[in-house]
């Protein structure tokens, strides 16, 4: 036996790097993303740390079949992102899944790689009834879960030229411990997970520019809480705020002095 079992489940080339990266799964609970070069006899072994079983005694013969078995496994296009996302091949929205318009037939051959957690939580019934109890009925939650919903409305608009803004941003102010924070999550809710986190959808003020425009880079239509605008690093917040509303970040310059394309 070289192995137990390895199967290729997909495989793409890395727009950052341009180097092949691999899914691999043992068929049961194991799914991982490595780079093409793990298939290699001195990295294989590696693979054992993760639950699968390695025949150490037959690891070139393992390496070579495993290569093979690549060479079969279609090449997919990967697009990073969340929302409403334009493809060569139509438009795609891209959320805990991707969800494709009637225009991509070959759905098989896209992958979608995004930074939030967006893994539904509960079921929609349970959701439903929870906005019956809480939120119908009291305008300014209703108004909240409308702001949530919105964002996704806003960039489907926007991608079929019916809006001209990439985005809305709202502010709730009020005295302290009154609920902003609470409501946020609420509107956030609508899409993912609205707690604070590296990847959820609630995240502070407190952080660079440059750090907060990374965050929010490449979201097409999901919203997002920035909490506590007070905690702000840094003094130009009004233009953040405009980048922000533009849809564009802040024009760089490389170390030749070219222009960089800003992020989106």
């Amino acid at each position: 036996m070289l192995s137990g079992p390895i199967a290729f489940t997909d495989r793409f080339i890395d727009p950052a790097t341009r180097k092949e990266k691999v899914f691999l799964s043992d068929l049961n609970n194991i799914e991982l993303v490595e780079k093409a070069s793990i298939l290699t006899a001195l990295q294989l072994p590696s693979l054992i740390e993760y639950g699968f079983t390695i025949n150490e005694k037959h690891i070139r013969d393992l390496g070579f079949v495993l290569q093979q078995m690549r060479s079969t496994t279609p090449l997919s296009t990967i697009y990073s992102g969340v929302g409403m996302l334009h493809t060569l091949l139509g438009p795609l929205i891209s959320l805990d899944q991707p969800y494709f318009s009637n225009e991509i037939t070959n759905s098989t051959s896209i992958i979608c790689d995004n930074k939030y957690d967006l893994i539904p939580k509960g079921n929609l019934s349970e959701w439903l009834q929870m906005y019956k109890e809480e939120v119908h009925g009291n305008l300014s939650l209703e108004l909240d879960v409308l702001f949530g919903v919105s964002s996704l409305v806003t960039a489907f608009l926007k991608y079929h030229n019916n809006v001209e803004f990439s985005g809305t941003i709202f502010s709730f102010t009020g005295q302290s411990s009154t609920g902003k924070s609470t409501a946020a999550m609420l509107a956030a809710s609508v899409a993912g997970n609205p707690t604070k986190g590296t990847e959820n959808l609630f995240r502070s003020w407190n952080a660079t520019r440059n750090a907060l425009e990374g965050y929010l880079s490449g979201n097409y239509g999901v919203p997002i809480v920035l909490d506590e605008l007070s905690a702000a690093t840094f003094h130009d917040t009004t233009g953040l705020l405009y980048s922000f509303a533009e849809g564009q970040g802040r024009q760089r310059a490389n170390i030749n002095g070219d222009v960089k394309t800003p992020k989106n």
